[in-house]
Order: structure tokens, then sequence, then C-alpha cells
């Protein structure tokens, strides 16, 4: 038996037709009550107002700012004439006005002047104290350089002099020691025959007159002896004093010598004086 036979009578071709698309249907109008139409109304009255001002804003503060330069970079083609003291000061006196017209050597501003006098008086006395320096100095060198060489030569001849001295004064001690050895001498011989004439008159040999004579002899031998003694020891004082005298002469001698120094010390103080005085305004 065959298959189609079998289908059914109900199940026919049409059943596995699609049923048609139906197109959509409009859909229907939104109601709006009426209060919302009138908020919508004013809310957009709201925004047009906005809207105005600020419009009316911006042409206002484009007027206000266009009438004004705004530059980051800005130069201003003028001829500028900047005025400013040389010396400060405290103003006492304003001779012209702002933007006046003045003329080549007006004077603008007066400046209080005492402080300024004060310092001229100070640089005048300073000034003259440098000028009295620098001629006393100069009066200075030709005395200094005199007084040098009347020192130097003097000096000079205390030296040769304390020789002199210490020459002389050897030459009496020598003779003063002489003398004392010459006396010592006469005196040993006065008390030998002193004692031999004792024992003659002892002895009754010699008279006593002779006695008495190599006495008295004897007492004068001693008495040079003495004499001759202190005469010597003054003649030692006088080599000592003589040699202290040669010290202190080369010693103010050579002080003397560095009188050139001195000099040349004094000269250049008076240069020095005189290079103030032409640093210094007159």
């Amino acid at each position: 038996m065959n298959m189609a036979d079998e289908r059914p009578q109900g199940s026919a071709p049409d059943a596995d037709k699609k049923p048609p698309i139906e197109p959509p249907r409009p859909a229907d109008p939104v109601y709006v009550p009426p209060a919302n139409r009138k908020s919508k109304r004013r809310r957009n009255i709201v925004i047009l107002i906005v809207v105005l001002v600020v419009i009316v804003g911006g042409v206002f503060l484009w007027r206000y700012f266009s009438s004004y330069e705004s530059t980051d970079d800005a130069q201003a083609d003028v001829h500028l004439y900047p005025v400013s003291a040389r010396i400060s000061g405290y103003v006492v006196k304003v001779n012209v006005g702002d933007n006046q017209w003045v003329e080549k050597g007006t004077v603008l501003v007066e400046i209080d002047p005492k402080d300024y006098e004060v310092a001229v008086a100070q640089a005048q006395a300073n000034l003259d104290s440098a000028e009295a320096t620098a001629q006393s100095l100069n009066i200075t060198v030709p005395i200094t350089s005199v007084n040098t060489s009347s020192q130097l030569d003097s000096t000079a001849s205390d030296v040769e002099n304390a020789n002199a001295g210490i020459l002389a004064a050897e030459q009496q001690l020598t003779a003063a020691h002489d003398q004392l050895e010459e006396a010592q001498a006469n005196d040993v011989k006065a008390q030998d025959d002193l004692h031999r004439y004792k024992l003659l008159v002892d002895k009754r040999e010699v008279a006593e007159q002779v006695y008495d004579q190599a006495l008295a002899t004897a007492k004068s031998s001693t008495a040079m002896v003495a004499g001759a003694s202190a005469t010597e020891s003054a003649a030692q004082q006088f080599v000592q004093e003589a040699r202290s005298r040669l010290t202190q002469a080369n010693a103010n001698h050579q002080s003397a010598e560095t009188g050139p120094q001195q000099v040349s010390s004094t000269r250049a103080r008076a240069r020095a004086a005189i290079a103030d005085v032409e640093q210094k305004p007159s």
C-alpha cells in the first residue's frame, strides 16, 4: 500500500502554509493632560529668557572688553625721559607739577643741603690737615738729613776720641804701674837700711841721727808706695771709663748710621702725604 495513501485526509498540503503577516496597527495618540502642557510651555519660556540674558550679557561684556587693549607682549611707542637724582637726600621743595613742560636746566627738585655742607666742611678739614702734614714733612726731610749727617760725623769723632782716651789711659796705667814698682823697690831698700841701721845703733856703731834719717826715708818710701798704688788704681779706673765711653760711642755711631734710612722713611711719608693731598677734592 502506498504511503501517500496512508496520510489522513485532514493533513492536506494546506497545513504546511504559514498564516499571512498582518501590518502593524498605528499607535493610538498619547493623551497629555492640560497641566503638563502648561508646565512645558513655562519651561520653554524660562529657557528662552535665560538664553536672551546670556546673549545680552555677552554683548555688553564684548563691548566693555573691546574698549581695552590686552596683550602679553605690549610695547609703547613713546619718547621716555627718565629723571633720577645723582645724590640722595631729603626733598625740601618740588618746583614743577605733573606733566609740566620744562626747559633744559630747570631746577625740578631741591634737596636739603645740610648733610652735604657738613660733608664739604669735613672734606675741607681733611684737606687742610693733609696739606699741613705734607708741608711739615717737607720741612722735616732736610732737617733730618742735616741732623743725620751731623750725628754721623759727631759719633764717628766720639769713637775716635774714645779710642784715643783708651790709649792714653792705658799709657797712664803703664806709667803708674812702673812708678809703683819703683816705689816698692825703693821701699824695700829703705826698710832694709832701716833694719841695718837699727842693729848698728843698738851696737853703738852709728849715731842715732843716721838711724833717724833712715827711719824717715823708710816712712817716705812706704808713703810713696801707697801713692803709686793709688795712682795705678786710678789709672785702671780711667782705662775702664775710656772703654765704656768707646762702647757708648760705638752704639751712638751705629744709631746714627740708621739716619739715612730715617731720612728715606721721612721722604716716603712726605710723598705719601702729597699724594693724599692730590687725591682729596679741593
